[in-house]
């Protein structure tokens, strides 16, 4: 499907529909003990155990050649652009696979399938962009009544928590947390580089990505209902809160 029918179908309301009802409709999978009653453990168990939490020894690896990334496209701006939309869009086809899919015993081979294809969604349309670019990095639409997503965004890239989820902002986190192979506290940080060149930027791709980020910042506020998991929720406000204003955005502005 290209881009151009992906962004008059995105206006349609039979897309929400089915944004929604694929939420219903792909359940998870597991090779074995696999059980209706038992789909939220199935979730549960597959991100606890998916790839990404398990890449510790390569996040100062992961997260310097991320924050180089960032550098270089604010220094350089659009002499840039080939390579860090080729970046996002591996970055977006990684998070598919290595935080939606875990061998446990439990349940064997296990997949969060809705997450997988929403995630692929978004790594489709960055891939696309890829060889037919429209986004112009030039920071042309920098405005300081921005300065509230770059806050938030950094906050979610920072993750500023402990283990145990107390507050702790030390400098190192950007290099030892493992934010950069996370859709959930790296989408905020894109969304924000994508606001901050409107409209100069692919419409699709900030669409799509928003849409996608504000389910996922839904599913991740039901972490304010376990009093242990209480400072995730706080780490996913800002793909929520951003996600959002940035869905709302891309219904007002039109592309290049």
């Amino acid at each position: 499907m290209g881009l151009r029918k992906l962004e008059t179908i995105s206006t349609k309301r039979q897309f929400f529909v089915g944004l929604l009802l694929a939420q219903f409709v792909l359940l998870p999978f597991a090779s074995r003990n696999f059980d209706l009653r038992d789909i939220g453990r199935i979730v549960s168990v597959t991100l606890s155990n998916a790839p990404q939490v398990r890449l510790g020894g390569f996040n100062s690896l992961f997260q310097s050649l991320s924050l180089l990334m960032f550098i270089l496209l604010f220094v350089s701006k659009d002499r840039m652009k080939s390579l860090f939309n080729a970046y996002v869009a591996l970055s977006y086809l990684a998070f598919a696979f290595i935080q939606n899919i875990a061998l446990t015993e439990q349940y064997g081979f296990s997949v969060v399938t809705v997450n997988l294809v929403m995630f692929l969604l978004v790594a489709y349309v960055w891939i696309a962009e890829v060889f037919s670019p429209q986004n112009c990095f030039d920071f042309s639409n920098f405005r300081w009544k921005y300065v509230w997503m770059m806050i938030l965004a950094l906050f979610a890239y920072w993750f500023p928590f402990t283990n145990s989820g107390q507050l702790d902002f030390d400098p190192l986190h950007f290099f030892t947390r493992n934010t950069a192979t996370a859709f959930c506290l790296t989408t905020p940080a894109f969304l924000t580089i994508l606001t901050l060149n409107l409209p100069k930027v692919n419409i699709v791709i900030y669409r799509i990505t928003a849409i996608v980020g504000f389910i996922i910042g839904v599913y991740n506020m039901f972490s304010f209902f376990n009093p242990h998991t209480v400072y995730i929720g706080f780490a996913h406000l800002p793909l929520l809160i951003i996600s959002l204003y940035c869905t709302v955005m891309s219904y007002r502005i039109t592309t290049i």
